[in-house]
């Protein structure tokens, strides 16, 4: 049960129980008639009415400014805190997946110069299907990387692309490559 809504009742029987206790202290049986008791009963209630009703007053308002408080610093801590991580972990990742990229592509490209109709390829730990279709679009090996990502993908070979270095021939079709770099 959220607090506001636990407080918010707290501080509603509060009030109710405020309003019975003046309706008590109203009735309560002052059976003389003359204006001396009646003006002393009628201040007596006023003023248990407005002590009651300034006592009630503060403590709901406490507890509500308290609850309420509480309850918003929580809840933009938390969103604060999980936006923070989740913008920062985003950024890294691209960051360095990026960067990882980028490097392991130029180190790549250098080696994959065709000599004798093949091309070199190193397939590095944490590259996936898309990177390696990548690399091989690069090299000239496959006409389109999306085209090869999605065969692979469609025929079961994306997860078991196996690391190291292989020499692939120029022209060699989609099952050859594979059978290549697979497992």
């Amino acid at each position: 049960m959220n607090r506001k809504y636990l407080l918010r009742g707290i501080g509603i029987g509060i009030i109710i129980g405020a309003i019975i206790m003046y309706a008590a202290v109203c009735t309560m049986g002052y059976t003389k008639k003359d204006n001396k008791s009646e003006k002393t009963t009628e201040a007596k209630a006023e003023v248990t009415t407005e002590a009651t009703t300034e006592a009630t007053t503060e403590a709901t308002t406490e507890e509500t400014t308290e609850a309420t408080t509480e309850a918003t610093t929580e809840e933009t801590t938390e969103a604060t805190t999980e936006a923070t991580t989740e913008v920062t972990t985003e950024a890294t990742t691209e960051a360095t997946t990026e960067a990882t990229t980028e490097a392991t592509t130029e180190a790549d490209t250098e080696e994959e110069k065709p000599k004798d109709g093949k091309v070199s390829i190193t397939i590095r730990s944490g590259m996936g299907s898309e990177d390696v279709s990548a690399m091989l679009a690069e090299a000239g090996v496959v006409k389109d990387a999306n085209t090869y990502n999605t065969w692979l993908i469609d025929n079961g070979y994306a997860s078991r692309i196996q690391t190291g270095d292989f020499e692939i021939k120029v022209g060699a079709s989609e099952e050859e490559i594979a059978k290549t770099i697979c497992y």
